[in-house]
Order: C-alpha cells, then structure tokens, then sequence
C-alpha cells in the first residue's frame, strides 16, 4: 500500500500545467488554514444538522415559489 504522498505524486504525475497549479494552491489553502488553527471540522454528526431550516422564512411556502425566489435573486 501506497503513503498518501505517493498517492499524491502518481496522481499528479501527468497532469497539465495549469492544474498542477490548481494541486499547489489547495495545498497551500491548506497549510494556511492549519496555521491558522482551524485545519479541522466540528466534530458534529451529520445528522446534528438535519432540520435545521425548517423555521427558516426563506424555505417557507410554495417549493416553486421558492426556487424562482432564489434564481432571480441571482438575476
């Protein structure tokens, strides 16, 4: 079995350029926001999180009603 590092090496093996680039700025993403302290996610089970907008006034009503309500918003 392979190290992560090797698996990231052969991965990257014969990738063009610009999304080498694209590996080297996540990885970077990610040193910066483990010096920053905040390299982890809560330690919350998905489930914690299920219902959570059920009172939200955005998602209350008609679910058509709701989706044009959110495309125009982009509009």
């Amino acid at each position: 079995m392979s190290t992560v590092a090797e698996r990231l090496i052969e991965a990257t093996r014969n990738l063009p350029e610009p999304l080498l680039a694209e590996v080297a700025d996540f990885a970077e993403f990610l040193q910066t926001r483990r010096a920053r302290g905040d390299a982890s996610l809560p330690d919350v089970p998905l489930s914690a999180l299920c219902g959570g907008l059920e009172r939200s006034t955005t998602f209350t009503g008609d679910p058509v009603e709701i989706q044009r309500r959110l495309r125009d918003e982009w509009a």
